[in-house]
């Protein structure tokens, strides 16, 4: 019986509560009620978000403070990408966090979000807020961004020049570079077809295109004209594709 009972209590938060709620109360009167909470290494996570998650109004005491279920709570939290709590008697408990790093601006909509490497959602941002980071669009772009951002570490001279990075039909890219060029990138093969905008961009044979379709690896269309068949007349296939 004393098993069944003891078993009872600890699969049953509120029967456990209710048995330990006056060792609880004598042992915040004697002084050692739940009075100091320190938190380290958080910056972008604030102290309010921490301490709801920490749930204090539940525990008074050491006693009762769940130290797991209130980590699991932290790192639900979006910044929040690992989170350790440690007591400390008899009144005292130290919360350490480790954040995640702001990777790229995803503008969605009219809505400008930071994400991490793995595309997480990490909070709402001005347009202008590190204008440092790479900005992608569309659907499917979060994910895609670090093999993106990868290519274009290689073509700094592309990269300098690029407004937003769009992902069409969640399959390739289209860059919108400073000055209103845009370049259509194929599926695969990003980097060869940039290592074909650098030569253009510095023969100057662009001129004064707007669009650039790379997506065909042995002709590249410039606006209506195919720039790799000087001369001719203008391509037939310039519609847009996907």
């Amino acid at each position: 019986m004393l098993g069944i009972s003891a078993f009872l209590l600890l699969g049953n938060p509120e029967l456990r509560a209710a048995a330990l709620a006056p060792v609880e109360r004598a042992v915040e009167l004697a002084g050692f009620g739940l009075q100091q909470v320190s938190v380290t290494g958080h910056h972008f996570t604030s102290d309010t978000d921490i301490y709801a998650a920490l749930d204090l109004d539940s525990a008074r005491t050491l006693l009762t403070f769940d130290a797991a279920a209130a980590r699991a709570r932290i790192e639900r939290l979006p910044w929040i990408r690992r989170a350790s709590i440690e007591r400390v008697v008899p009144d005292r408990i130290e919360v350490r966090v480790a954040e995640r790093a702001p990777f790229a601006v995803w503008r969605s909509g009219e809505r400008n979000w930071l994400i991490d490497r793995a595309g997480r959602k990490l909070q709402l941002v001005p347009t202008d807020l590190m204008p440092q980071l790479l900005r992608v669009s569309g659907q499917g772009a979060p994910e895609e961004a670090v093999a993106l951002y990868t290519v274009l570490v290689d073509f700094p001279q592309i990269a300098g020049k690029l407004d937003v990075a769009e992902r069409v039909s969640e399959r390739r890219w289209t860059l919108h570079l400073e000055g209103g060029l845009s370049v259509d990138l194929p599926a695969v093969g990003e980097a060869e077809a940039l290592v074909q905008l650098v030569r253009l961009l510095q023969s100057g044979r662009l001129g004064g295109a707007r669009r650039v379709d790379l997506r065909v690896p042995t002709r590249t269309f410039v606006g209506g004209l195919d720039a790799g068949t000087a001369g001719q007349a203008p391509a037939a296939a310039t519609g847009r594709r996907t």
